[in-house]
């Protein structure tokens, strides 16, 4: 048995309310899809991008260098993939990883997806989210005043990050 209070339990994520209300224009149905045909209604924070996938830092990171691997082809589930898409996802998702590890030095990193509202997905469109994990996430501003410090602006991070793209490009045989 734990010691926690039932509150905390749980993942609170109170600036994630701002996200969901973000208008997206009626005309766009997936904002991956919008970004693959160019539509400047959307942010992209790229740092990566071939013919079949993007990798580019989430606008709304969970943490600091938080990066998102996205197949360009609109696909709401593993099981849409055709067999050399997925291993070419995941063969990706492999060397993101090692950049991160390169470029922001993590105590960890957090890979996952949600496939389905009920999971958590906001985008009905596949992406693996890559979240590194620091030592000292959890100090005063997090635990006292609800307030997520990132280390580095955006901008910074995708630089960084599109300084070591070379560790990419050879994903794909």
């Amino acid at each position: 048995m734990t010691d926690l209070k039932p509150y905390e339990q749980y993942l609170w994520s109170p600036k994630r309310s701002e996200y969901e209300a973000k208008e997206v224009p009626e005309d766009i149905d997936c904002i991956f899809c919008a970004q693959v045909e160019g539509d400047e209604r959307v942010s992209k924070l790229a740092v990566y991008e071939d013919d079949f996938l993007m990798v580019e830092l989430n606008i709304f990171p969970y943490n600091t260098g938080h990066l998102m691997v996205v197949p360009k082809r609109h696909v709401n589930d593993l099981t849409d993939l055709e067999d050399e898409e997925r291993d070419r996802l995941f063969a990706m998702v492999q060397k993101v990883e090692g950049l991160q590890e390169e470029v922001m030095d993590p105590a960890g990193i957090d890979i996952g997806m949600n496939i389905g509202k009920a999971a958590g997905e906001s985008i009905p469109h596949l992406h693996v989210q890559l979240v590194p994990i620091f030592e000292k996430d959890r100090g005063f501003m997090e635990t006292s005043l609800d307030t997520k410090v990132m280390k580095k602006s955006l901008p910074d991070v995708q630089e960084k990050y599109q300084e070591r793209t070379d560790m990419l490009a050879d994903y794909w045989k």
